[in-house]
């Protein structure tokens, strides 16, 4: 019963934070050329269309509900490349035929190898410790910012910016309600993540100097999703491009210890932003800017 109350209590706090935050630039970061609007399951009952609802009214697209027949047809009859849809256990972005769903990926290996004393790259590179704070500025679905929180702990904080609000519903619907089935670790980690619908650009310049200890970005996660999941829905869904001198300037800014960028090598985008190459594979390497508090 006390586990039934703390999820039902996290889905609260994430409806809330729909009204309370109205994605109130998110006109201007839909996909222009993408007929978007928001279902439910045939299945679905007065809660999942409330919720629906709430997301279409949220989201500033049309709400359609659906009693029967595919997706296809579906989407066909209303002319829509891209559905929401809300069912009674998740929530999907649905294309052509093809789903993407909220589920921790690479994140809940990287945990599970830190809760047996294994190491994690990243976390390394950022020597991240209990309490610290973390900023990261392209959050895709989230397993970068939730393998940080599992490291900086209950005392920490992790911020993870995504412009898409697709994307950013996506993860933060999911963080709030996925159950992990073998590692509370894993739960706990996804609990702590704050996602904010907001692009890096708009952000960093009204964040105050040397308030994170870590700002991170990835440019690369769009290919790093579209791999693991088959479908190329993230590449419309996702802002185009990388940080820019100016974007990075900001970045130092605010960091105070370490602004921390991944590329795909040979890593020119590092070298052009004036990142040291510290970590690299066969396939892509991390940047790193050391900061200083004077």
């Amino acid at each position: 019963m006390a586990k039934f109350y703390s999820d039902l209590n996290l889905f609260v706090e994430w409806r809330q934070s729909l009204h309370e935050k109205k994605l109130h630039h998110n006109a201007n970061l839909l996909p222009p050329a993408l007929a978007i609007a928001v279902t439910h399951s045939i299945t679905a009952q007065l809660p999942q269309c409330t919720e629906a609802e709430d997301i279409a009214r949220a989201l500033g697209c049309p709400y359609w509900p659906r009693s029967e027949g595919s997706l296809e047809d579906f989407a066909a009859a209303h002319t829509l490349d891209v559905l929401v849809v809300v069912g009674r256990h998740d929530i999907a972005l649905w294309a052509h035929g093809h789903y993407l769903r909220y589920h921790p990926n690479a994140a809940a290996l990287r945990i599970i190898n830190l809760t047996r004393g294994r190491g994690d790259t990243l976390n390394e590179l950022m020597q991240l410790e209990p309490g610290d704070r973390v900023l990261d500025c392209t959050c895709g679905l989230g397993a970068d910012a939730i393998s940080a929180a599992h490291s900086v702990g209950e005392r920490g904080h992790v911020l993870a910016l995504e412009a898409s609000p697709l994307l950013a519903l996506l993860a933060r619907r999911g963080m709030a309600t996925y159950q992990h089935p073998t590692t509370a670790a894993i739960t706990l980690a996804m609990r702590r993540v704050y996602i904010k619908n907001e692009r890096y650009q708009d952000l960093l310049p009204s964040l105050a100097d040397h308030s994170f200890d870590i700002v991170y970005f990835d440019p690369m996660f769009r290919q790093t999703i579209d791999l693991a999941n088959g479908l190329d829905l993230v590449r419309s869904f996702a802002q185009a491009g990388g940080p820019s001198p100016g974007d990075i300037q900001q970045a130092r800014r605010v960091a105070r210890r370490y602004v921390i960028m991944k590329d795909r090598m040979p890593g020119r985008a590092l070298s052009e932003l004036g990142f040291s190459l510290v970590k690299k594979s066969r396939r892509f390497g991390y940047g790193l800017i050391e900061c200083t508090t004077q």
